[in-house]
């Protein structure tokens, strides 16, 4: 008996690929042959599932494992990861990367009317994963992700947040590149990761407690850098939204102009005779309704339109589009939205050199309990 893996995707790389596994066996001639697949933990004896697959005309199999293995990672909801300094450790994520143990085998029976026997775990295959996405167009190496050193967000290169915002950033680390400044009071360098970590590292005041307000923190990357700085927008009108980016980590997003909302009212009613013919006696009643609504669902629509900003910042709130988990901040909680846009409304200011608007529409993802 013997598997022989004839490719497979790099490692890291996410689970908005195909995450193709090519396999061939010499047991093909059996009867009733199948090849098996067993998702583990890695390092862990208590399987996670088991899929099997007929072969090709070829004898072999390619195996997408992409959506099975994406249901086992979850999403690290650490907006308010706090220290209280830059210096020292950040937290490394535990359920948004992880690694997985594929283990591959076969069965078959001995005539097409027999019981079939498990040969598992024949050959092996780690991967180590996250819930992003691969966009054909932004990548040199096929079906997988580009990894190296990098930031994990296509956010503009200066983002800007007041006292009020939570904020974190989420790296990946290859080759213990990576550093961070803090400019004002100080200016010095500061941590590493570790390699081969997911890190996620808190930037703002509410998560870092001795944050000054002249501080600039510059998170670097083998030369790829993102800036954070204080904002304290007076305007009163705020929305701060926190998504999933397309690496499925946590971008955040500000917005100053005014917020509209309208409220949809889904009524339902019954009929009855204003006029009680099952009465003893009937007489007429003012008071006796021939409509009546026995439930009342209240849905409340939000809607902004942002201020105009660059190509790169419209390219990058697209995201926001796409991501199936967004978030409003509102004091120190995040309260789920639902993006209710199904095309995406681009408002063109040539007058300015900040040429892009988009208007957005949310709901609250627990609506009001109905009447």
């Amino acid at each position: 008996m013997a598997i022989t893996i004839l490719s497979k995707p790099n490692t890291p790389n996410v689970t908005g690929t195909s995450l193709v596994y090519s396999i061939s066996s010499s047991q093909v001639p059996q009867y009733q042959f199948r090849y098996i697949a067993d998702l583990y933990d890695s390092g862990s004896t208590d399987r996670l599932a088991r899929f099997s697959y007929p072969f090709n005309s070829y004898g072999t199999c390619n195996i997408s494992l992409a959506r099975p293995l994406d249901d086992y990672l979850d999403t690290d909801y650490n907006w308010k990861y706090s220290r209280s300094d830059y210096t020292g450790g950040v937290t490394s994520i535990v359920t948004s990367a992880k690694i997985f143990d594929i283990k591959f085998g076969e069965q078959y029976g001995t005539s097409y009317s027999s019981s079939v026997t498990s040969y598992p775990a024949l050959t092996t295959a780690s991967i180590k994963l996250f819930k992003g996405s691969v966009y054909a167009s932004e990548t040199t190496n096929g079906y997988n992700w580009d990894s190296g050193s990098v930031i994990l967000s296509d956010a503009p290169a200066t983002q800007s947040f007041s006292n009020t915002d939570y904020l974190t950033s989420t790296i990946y680390n290859s080759n213990a590149s990576v550093s961070y400044y803090r400019t004002g009071s100080l200016t010095a360098k500061l941590d590493y990761i570790s390699t081969g970590d997911f890190t996620a590292i808190p930037i703002s005041p509410l998560n870092v407690a001795n944050y000054l307000e002249s501080d600039v923190i510059t998170l670097d990357v083998t030369g790829s850098s993102i800036r954070y700085e204080v904002d304290n927008d007076c305007r009163n009108e705020k929305q701060r939204l926190a998504f999933t980016n397309k690496y499925g980590f946590w971008d955040y997003y500000s917005n100053h102009t005014a917020l509209r909302k309208s409220t949809n009212i889904d009524r339902k009613t019954y009929e009855q005779p204003s006029t009680r013919l099952n009465e003893r006696v009937t007489n007429y009643n003012s008071a006796n309704r021939g409509t009546s609504q026995y439930y009342t669902e209240y849905t409340d629509v939000f809607e902004f339109t942002t201020d105009s900003v660059t190509a790169e910042t419209s390219q990058w709130l697209r995201e926001m589009f796409d991501s199936t988990d967004v978030f409003i901040q509102s004091g120190s909680n995040f309260i789920p939205v639902n993006i209710l846009n199904n095309s995406e409304t681009i408002i063109n200011n040539t007058a300015r050199n900040k040429n892009y608007q988009y208007t957005i529409k949310y709901q609250y993802s627990n609506i009001r309990e109905p009447r």
